[in-house]
């Protein structure tokens, strides 16, 4: 499951800020700030507006529903071929592509894939461990009706 306050934690330190310079870009305090990196609380959509805003970041991005950092990159035409593309490619071809793009990224940005990609392949072999069971299921009642 995804943690809001490890994400942007992460993403504060690779671009170097603090909870104070934090806090005055997004009209709130250090301590409540602190609170979301510290996992104690976790923020209204409002906050979160507010955070991705200062950060330069989209709400989606933030949130970890996207590794395209930007809304304004989100609506142009290329990227939206991009993912279409790569929704459509095998496994393999991802692995590739990603290894020919990961020379381009930031620290921060391999981070994230890298925890895209796990999260991708866990919901994979769980799939297939379903898929799996439900046949095995279907073959042992098959096996005993004949």
């Amino acid at each position: 499951m995804f943690n809001f306050s490890k994400n942007l934690s992460r993403i504060m330190q690779a671009r170097g800020i603090n909870q104070k310079w934090l806090a005055a870009e997004a009209h709130t305090t250090e301590a409540t700030i602190s609170r979301y990196v510290n996992g104690v609380h976790k923020p209204n959509i409002d906050i979160i507006v507010d955070i991705a805003k200062a950060l330069g970041l989209s709400v989606d991005y933030l949130l970890g529903l996207t590794f395209v950092p930007s809304s304004k990159e989100e609506r142009n035409p290329v990227f939206r071929l991009l993912t279409a593309c790569y929704d459509k490619a095998s496994d393999r071809d991802r692995k590739l592509v990603w290894g020919i793009l990961e020379e381009y990224m930031t620290l921060e940005e391999r981070g994230f894939i890298s925890h895209f990609l796990l999260d991708q392949k866990t919901r994979r072999k769980e799939k297939t461990a379903e898929q799996y069971n439900q046949g095995r299921q279907c073959r042992t009642y098959e096996f005993q009706e004949g």
